[in-house]
């Protein structure tokens, strides 16, 4: 009969810092989901509503700082006509984190490219349907914070991954 040393029949232990990554990552990214339905809702009215805004604003043409009023405009037009596209990558890329973190938790490597994906299209799909002109651009730098950070703490842990 053959003897089995205990020892390595130890399981791998999840890291307390890839631990809190991932359970941040589950709260953010069950939110992101949360967000996108309700986006998939709203997404048929969302032109209707662009329009009742620019009928509110639309005293504002020929005012002092007009060209950044028309920027704004011009991409919460873009988003507006993109609504559906945006809130189905919105669920399609926090599935994707969810699913990430659920492997990193159990240590797996693929883990990290799942959620690499998911955060790379919550960046790049919204750039190339609304695009990255004016403050939208700028929203889109700051948003991506975030995401950049989380994939550089999630890499340096790729150490203790299979």
């Amino acid at each position: 009969m053959e003897q089995v040393n205990q020892s390595e029949m130890v399981e791998a232990k999840l890291p307390k810092f890839l631990k809190v990554l991932c359970i941040l990552t589950f709260v953010g990214a069950g939110l992101g989901v949360v967000g996108g339905l309700y986006n998939l809702i709203k997404a048929p009215y969302a032109l209707e509503e662009f329009e009742m805004m620019q009928d509110l604003t639309g005293s504002m043409q020929g005012m002092p700082g007009g060209g950044f009023m028309e920027s704004v405009m011009d991409g919460a037009y873009a988003a507006a006509v993109n609504a559906l596209p945006l809130a189905i990558n919105a669920c399609v890329a926090n599935l994707l984190c969810l699913f990430g973190a659920m492997m990193m938790w159990k240590l797996r490597k693929v883990g990290f490219f799942a959620y690499l994906g998911g955060q790379l299209l919550q960046i790049i799909v919204p750039i190339s349907l609304v695009g990255f002109s004016g403050i939208f651009g700028g929203l889109m730098v700051l948003g991506a914070i975030f995401p950049v950070a989380f994939i550089i703490m999630y890499a340096l842990n790729l150490k203790h991954l299979k």
